[in-house]
């Protein structure tokens, strides 16, 4: 419950029209679920001519990656997951801008080799000043899931 407070007071800054240039890069995330089951995250970003594989230069295409580390696996997971707090898997999305300020990926690839994660799909908002991300994921067709990320301090 106190980690969806936190979400609540810093999604609360976000604002429906933020600026959205800027979201290529690196990111430190947390997703948490209704089950107890806590991941971190290092995000990478790409976009435009940054990014071989998305669409032209100024569609909005973004492609990317999400290294997730399980950071804790609560009561109401599967018990499974217990046993792999720790353990890292990779999760490649692409999506693309939405708007000027719903950032919109879709995971479609996993290299997971201790089965920590599933395929999932990010709803976003940019705060105005490109510094969070944050919102909703689909966490198995009940976008219950929530995922919250910063820019790493220089």
């Amino acid at each position: 419950m106190r980690i969806f407070a936190v979400l609540l007071v810093l999604l609360s800054g976000l604002y429906c029209s933020a600026q959205t240039s800027g979201v290529e890069g690196e990111w430190q995330g947390i997703k948490n679920t209704p089950e107890r089951v806590i991941f971190t995250g290092e995000v990478t970003l790409q976009s435009g001519a940054s990014c071989k594989t998305c669409a032209a230069t100024g569609d909005g295409s973004i492609e990317g990656k999400i290294v997730w580390g399980l950071r804790s696996a609560g009561m109401k997971a599967a018990p499974r997951m217990a046993s792999k707090v720790g353990k890292i898997g990779t999760e490649y999305v692409r999506g693309q801008m939405r708007g000027k300020g719903l950032l919109v990926l879709n995971g479609y690839k996993l290299d997971d080799p201790e089965h920590i994660l599933v395929l999932d799909k990010y709803r976003l908002a940019v705060s105005d000043d490109g510094k969070v991300i944050g919102g909703l994921t689909f966490n198995n067709g009940a976008w219950t899931g929530q995922f919250i990320a910063i820019r790493p301090q220089k």
